[in-house]
C-alpha cells in the first residue's frame, strides 16, 4: 500500500546546531505518526556555509567554482547525518540520499544552479523499506557527476522540485508560523500573518523568507506548498489564487505537566519537556527515592516527591504515568481524570486490564488518555493501524511486538546464555529487573489486544488466544537453527474469520528472507493486511528509553496543540477525514476486559 508522502524543510533557522537536531525528530515523528512517508531537506547548521566559503575564499580570490561546490556541499552532508543519527537514536528509520544517489541533475552556473530531473522511483523505493528520507539540500549534480549548488537559499527550492516531482505535500519549516506582510523590526506597528498568499505576492514579500528562485519554480509548476514553523498547525499556503490574511494569533500557552515516575523511560521524558521551555512547565514528578543517582541530570529546582498524589492534586494540566503495572497507577490515573487532567502514559497492562473504563472516564470529562507508546516505541503502531482501518479493513495482524524478547533470541544465536542475555538487555533499558513478562510473552499479548481494538473497534475480543514465550525453546535449539541461516522470531498474530479473532503469540522458526528475521536486536515489526489484499509494513526500535519517551512526547505534543486551540491539521484527514464515522463492520463482537490483564503466558 502506498501511503502519502510530505516534504518537510529545516532550514539553519531551525536547526542552527547539532542540539537542535531533536525538534527536527519530533516534526519529523509528527508527519510519521499520522500516516505519511517523510522525506526532511535539510540545509547546513547556522553558520557552516559562510564558513566554508569563506574556507575557499582564503585559497584564491576568484577559487575555483567545482572545488567550491564540492567543499560547501559538505555542510548539508554533516547536517544530514547528524539528522539521520538522531533520528536513529529515536528509533525512527531513515536513509540519507545525497544528489548523486537521488540522480538530481542540474544545469546552468555551477554556484547557482536550477534542478532539472531526479530518479523519484530512488526515493520511493527506499520509502518502501523505511519511514523517513533525508536529502541534504542546496545540492545537485551536474551531468558530469560533479557538485552543484542551488544558489542561496537553494534548500527551499530543493524541497519545492523534490515535492513536485514525488506529487507529494510540502512544508517549508522556519522559525515563524508562516509569511507576514513585513518584517516587524523594521516597523512600528505588528505584522499581519498570511493565511493564503499568491505566487506573485509571495514573490514581492522579503527575499530572505523563501528563495525567489524556489517561488519561481512553484509558479510555473502551479505547485502550491506552505510555510510553517515547528510543531504548529499554523501555516501560509502560497500559491493560492487570493491572498487572505489569517486571525491574530493569541500567545501560546504552556502546558503545566506532572510525571509519576522518573525510571528509564520517565527521565527521557523529563528530558524532551525540558527542552521545550516555551511550550512545557514541569511543575515536578513523583520517584520512590529522592536521593537516588540517575544516569541523566535532574535540575535542582524541580520538586521531587515520593508521594505521588501531590503530582495529582497539583494545578499541572497533564499527568504523566510512567510508573507501570496496575497498582497504583490505576488508582492515580482515575484520581487525575476526575481532578480534570489529561494523561498520557505507556502503560500496556493497564490499558489490556481497564482501558476500555478509563477512555470512558475521560471523555466523560472531555479529557485526553493518550497511549502512543504503549505499544511498538517509536514505531507508530496503534496510529497506523486506526488510519489504516479509517478506509480498509484490516483482516490480519502480525508482528514482532516486544523488542525485549528479539534482544534476547538475537543474543542467545550468537552465543550468549539464556542469563546472560537478559542481563545485557536489562544493562541496555529493554527490560525490568523481573522480565518474566516479557520472556512468557504476557507483554506481547497486551499489545496485540491494543492493536486488535484499534483494528477491528473498540469492542474486540479474542475467540480464541494461545500464548507461548521464549522460555519454551531451547538455547542449544536458537543457536543451531542460527547456524543453518534460520532465526526464531517471537510473533504475535491476529486475524479475523467473519465475527471471529484467532490470536496467537509463540516463538516461530523462520527463513532468513523473512520479513520478520530481518528484525533485529530490540526492533520491532508490524504487518497489516486489508481484505483488499494490500498490506502495510512498519519498523523501527520498539525498546529503550528514548523510542518510548520520543512516542510518549508526541503525544505531549498533541496535547500542547489541542490546548492551544490548533484549527488545523494536515494529515491523512486529506484521504479519509478523522472524524468520519468507524464503519459497521467493527461494531460487530462484545467487549472483554479480563483475558489478558495478568499472566496470560
Amino acid at each position: 500500500m502506498r501511503l502519502p508522502i510530505i516534504v518537510l524543510k529545516f532550514g539553519s533557522s531551525v536547526l542552527r546546531s547539532e542540539e537542535d537536531a531533536p525538534r527536527a525528530v519530533h516534526e519529523i515523528y509528527r508527519w510519521y505518526r499520522q500516516g505519511f512517508r517523510v522525506v526532511a531537506i535539510v540545509s547546513a547548521f547556522a553558520g557552516s556555509t559562510d564558513k566554508l566559503l569563506q574556507r575557499a575564499e582564503s585559497r584564491s580570490a576568484s577559487p575555483d567554482a567545482w572545488a567550491t561546490a564540492a567543499l560547501v556541499s559538505t555542510g548539508e552532508a554533516y547536517s544530514a547525518a547528524v539528522l539521520a543519527l538522531e533520528l536513529d537514536r529515536a528509533g525512527i528509520p531513515a536513509a540519507v540520499l545525497e544528489a548523486h544517489a537521488l540522480g538530481l541533475e542540474t544545469c546552468g552556473p555551477r554556484l547557482n544552479a536550477d534542478p532539472v530531473c531526479i530518479d523519484t522511483e530512488v526515493v520511493l523505493r527506499h520509502l518502501q523499506e523505511r519511514p523517513v528520507a533525508i536529502v541534504p539540500g542546496f545540492v545537485g549534480r551536474h551531468a558530469d557527476g560533479s557538485h552543484s549548488l542551488l544558489g542561496r537559499g537553494g534548500s527551499d527550492l530543493s524541497a519545492i522540485f523534490i515535492a513536485q516531482k514525488l506529487g507529494a505535500q510540502c512544508r517549508l519549516i522556519k522559525d515563524v508560523d508562516g509569511l507576514y506582510e513585513h518584517d516587524p523590526a523594521l516597523h512600528a506597528s505588528a505584522p499581519r500573518r498570511f493565511q493564503s498568499i499568491s505566487f506573485g505576492d509571495a514573490s514581492r514579500l522579503d527575499a530572505g523568507i523563501v528563495q525567489p528562485k524556489a517561488i519561481q519554480f512553484a509558479r510555473q509548476q502551479q505547485f502550491a506548498f506552505e510555510v510553517g514553523a515547528v510543531a504548529s498547525d499554523v501555516a501560509t499556503e502560497v500559491g493560492h489564487s487570493s491572498t487572505t490574511f489569517g486571525s491574530a494569533n493569541d500567545p501560546n500557552r504552556k502546558l503545566r505537566v506532572g510525571l509519576l515516575g522518573l525510571g528509564t523511560v520517565g527521565l527521557g521524558v523529563l528530558h524532551r519537556l525540558l527542552s521545550e521551555p516555551e511550550r512545557f512547565t514541569v511543575c515536578g514528578a513523583a520517584v520512590r527515592d529522592r536521593d537516588k543517582k540517575r544516569d541523566l541530570p535532574v535540575p535542582e529546582r524541580l520538586l521531587l516527591t515520593t508521594d505521588p498524589r501531590e503530582i495529582v492534586e497539583s494545578d499541572c494540566d497533564v499527568v504523566f504515568e510512567l510508573i507501570g503495572g496496575l497498582t497504583p497507577a490505576e488508582e492515580l490515573v482515575r484520581s487525575a481524570l476526575d481532578s480534570g487532567k489529561h494523561v498520557v502514559t505507556a502503560n500496556k497492562l493497564l490499558l489490556a486490564a481497564a482501558g476500555k473504563s478509563l477512555l470512558q472516564q475521560a471523555a466523560h470529562h472531555d479529557l485526553t488518555l493518550s497511549y502512543s507508546a504503549a505499544v511498538g516505541g517509536a514505531v507508530p503502531m496503534l496510529e497506523t493501524v486506526k488510519n489504516i482501518s479509517r478506509k480498509h479493513e484490516v483482516v490480519e495482524i502480525a508482528g514482532v511486538l516486544n523488542g525485549t524478547c528479539n534482544f534476547i533470541l538475537d543474543q542467545i544465536a550468537q552465543g550468549r546464555s539464556l542469563k546472560e542475555s537478559i542481563t545485557l538487555a536489562q544493562s541496555c533499558g529493554f527490560t525490568e529487573a523481573d522480565p518474566i513478562h516479557d520472556l512468557q510473552a504476557t507483554d506481547a499479548a497486551q499489545k496485540l489486544l491494543l492493536l486488535t481494538r484499534a483494528a477491528f473497534g473498540a469492542q474486540a475480543v479474542f475467540s480464541t488466544i494461545q500464548v507461548r514465550g521464549i522460555l519454551s525453546i531451547p538455547e542449544t535449539e536458537v543457536r543451531a537453527l542460527a547456524a543453518s541461516g534460520q532465526s526464531v522470531r517471537l510473533v504475535a498474530r491476529a486475524r479475523k474469520n467473519g465475527s471471529r479473532i484467532d490470536a496467537r503469540i509463540s516463538p516461530e522458526i523462520l527463513s532468513a528472507d523473512h520479513v520478520f528475521a530481518q528484525v533485529h536486536n530490540e526492533h520491532n515489526c508490524l504487518v497489516l493486511t486489508t481484505s483488499d489484499g494490500q498490506s502495510v509494513t512498519l519498523r523501527g526500535r520498539g525498546a529503550g528509553r528514548w523510542p518510548t519517551a520520543e512516542a510518549v512526547f508526541a503525544d505531549a505534543l498533541d496535547l500542547w496543540r489541542q490546548h492551544n486551540q490548533s484549527t488545523r491539521l494536515w494529515s491523512v484527514a486529506a484521504l479519509g477525514r478523522a472524524d468520519e464515522s468507524v464503519p459497521a463492520h467493527k461494531h460487530s463482537n462484545t467487549y472483554e476486559e479480563e483475558p489478558l490483564a495478568g499472566g496470560a503466558a
